[in-house]
């Protein structure tokens, strides 16, 4: 994972799901200038972002459609 940090992420668009339904509570998702993929909290746009890689999104993504994470749902 890449660190947590001053990433320049203006000008990106940020996205959440269609799920969300207009809260404030939900994970927003970018494509940054780096090729890499961040995340922040939908209420705190200014906040901290988390930024990963391609891969490391990769193999996430795959476990979330395998099931290996549906006990966060819970």
């Amino acid at each position: 994972m890449a660190e947590l940090g001053e990433v320049v992420s203006v000008g990106v668009a940020w996205q959440k799901s269609a799920a969300c339904n207009g809260f404030e509570d939900c994970v927003e998702v970018a494509r940054l200038a780096n090729g890499n993929v961040g995340f922040r909290n939908s209420r705190l746009p200014d906040g901290p972002m988390v930024e990963f890689t391609g891969a490391e999104l990769s193999a996430f993504v795959e476990g979330v459609v395998k099931g290996e994470f549906d006990w966060m749902t819970i």
